[in-house]
């Protein structure tokens, strides 16, 4: 790989010695290659993990102590996963010693090679891959060649590895990429802040990571924050966490929502004047909500010059994300979704609420990330449709409590102790009837599972052995 010399500039600017990368995940791997393929020999890769693969020409530092002996010159690449503010890091910074992510390195090179390029950056609790995919879906329509990067995609860097890099890129950020999102470290704010900064639903979540719901809510508004006057915030009018990120810079705002430039109403989407621009039943994918998503990810490619038709056609074309209330398949009336995406009490709410016109048996549960369950088991009571409720995962007992405690469910509940053993009493308690039976756990994966991915392949082999489908 030869990079551009406006990009090669900048990459000796920001790295002038040795780089240390603090964590060996995807991400802290992904940004290895870039710099390895940039002709960068002084890495150091650093790791909880003492039994981290090792590479050749590659120091490694693992297990016990290792954020200990960072040379006070070195540049240090913090991982998504890696708190900011760990005590070692943070001394390393009050020693004038730089501490970067992937996200910022990015940000900066995109802005060397394209000046006048263009990066929308996307975030939310839930929602963040299906609005950054309506984007691409209206990208697309539009003729407009661009990338896919972050959570969503492939990580940020690596496309600097391919032949082409586009000058539009769509990002999918988490809380953990945006914590410390803020100029410093021989960055500006001209070169991080967005173009198009885009904020979904945003509640609260990862409070085994974060302190608190403050932090979640300001690590997400870094996406805004440093905006200017020439760069535009689209949220939700009447979502507090939206709101709190779109407006904490100084962009000019385009909101969804009641006196927003567009809203939902009546199963469709609308503009300021009441003129319907989608129709629910026009869409692909089901749920009132994905009215929402389309019309945030409108917003967005609107303000870089997609015409209307094309917003209208990409919306249209879009099929729905995998593991994200995913079709699939069908066998003796009763229907199948994956939605082992739902790691949110919110986005299981919102999976029932579209498919409530049919009987639904509901396998829910997973790892414990600490949030409190008490909301979502009232949304399950309320949902009339719910027949049969099993329960997986180190959370089962405590949504079990929840669902007792708010009321006597009026459906089977049952715990068990696998995927397979929930999915084959789901499929039994539908017999005879017309239904479905949907994975949306509300949690996390681990301990059943590696991830969200794993489980949700788990239930498409399971659904494909009485369907015959495969996907």
């Amino acid at each position: 790989m030869r990079l551009k010399d406006s990009m090669a500039s900048r990459l000796n600017q920001l790295l002038p010695g040795e780089v240390h990368i603090v964590g060996g995940g995807v991400e802290g791997l992904s940004t290895l290659r870039f710099l390895q393929a940039a002709g960068r020999t002084d890495l150091t890769l650093r790791d909880r993990n003492a039994r981290l693969e090792t590479f050749d020409g590659i120091a490694n530092v693992c297990g016990n102590g290792y954020l200990d002996g960072i040379p006070a010159n070195a540049t240090v690449f913090r991982s998504a996963g890696v708190r900011f503010d760990l005590p070692q890091l943070q001394t390393h910074r009050d020693g004038n010693g730089q501490v970067l992510s992937q996200l910022k390195l990015f940000c900066a090179l995109h802005r060397a090679l394209y000046p006048k390029g263009r990066i929308i950056g996307v975030t939310a609790t839930m929602g963040k891959g299906t609005i950054c995919t309506f984007i691409s879906e209206m990208l697309k329509a539009a003729a407009v060649p661009h990338a896919l990067l972050g959570n969503i995609g492939k990580p940020m860097l690596d496309i600097f590895l391919e032949d082409e890099v586009p000058e539009v890129v769509v990002l999918e950020l988490s809380s953990f990429q945006l914590s410390d999102f803020v100029p410093g470290d021989g960055l500006t704010a001209k070169e991080l802040a967005p173009d198009v900064a885009v904020f979904g639903h945003i509640t609260i979540e990862h409070l085994d990571w974060h302190p608190d719901q403050i932090e979640y809510w300001e690590s997400k508004a870094n996406l805004a924050n440093f905006q200017s006057e020439s760069h535009v915030a689209v949220h939700l009018s009447r979502d507090p966490g939206s709101v709190f990120g779109g407006m904490a810079g100084d962009a000019m705002r385009f909101t969804l929502g009641q006196e927003g430039s567009l809203r939902v109403e009546d199963d469709a989407l609308v503009d300021d004047h009441g003129r319907v621009l989608l129709e629910l039943s026009q869409l692909k994918v089901p749920g009132s909500f994905q009215l929402e998503n389309a019309g945030l990810a409108w917003l967005a490619a609107s303000a870089i010059g997609v015409a209307e038709e094309q917003c209208f056609q990409g919306a249209c074309n879009f099929a729905g994300l995998r593991h994200r209330l995913m079709w699939a398949g069908e066998a003796d009336g009763v229907r199948f979704y994956n939605d082992s995406y739902a790691t949110r009490p919110e986005a299981t709410l919102a999976a029932l609420d579209a498919l409530s016109a049919q009987p639904i048996a509901l396998i829910l549960g997973g790892s414990d990330k600490g949030v409190d369950f008490d909301e979502l088991a009232l949304g399950i009571l309320a949902c009339r449709s719910i027949c049969h409720v099993a329960l997986i995962g180190a959370t089962a007992s405590r949504l079990r409590e929840s669902l007792t405690r708010a009321g006597h469910p009026p459906f089977e509940l049952q715990e068990h102790p696998g995927l397979p053993e929930a999915f084959e009493a789901s499929v039994r308690s539908l017999h005879g009837k017309q239904g479905a039976v949907l994975l949306s756990p509300a949690c996390a994966s681990f301990g059943l599972f590696a991830n969200y991915k794993e489980r949700g392949e788990a239930f498409l082999r399971l659904a494909s052995a009485r369907t015959g489908l495969t996907f």
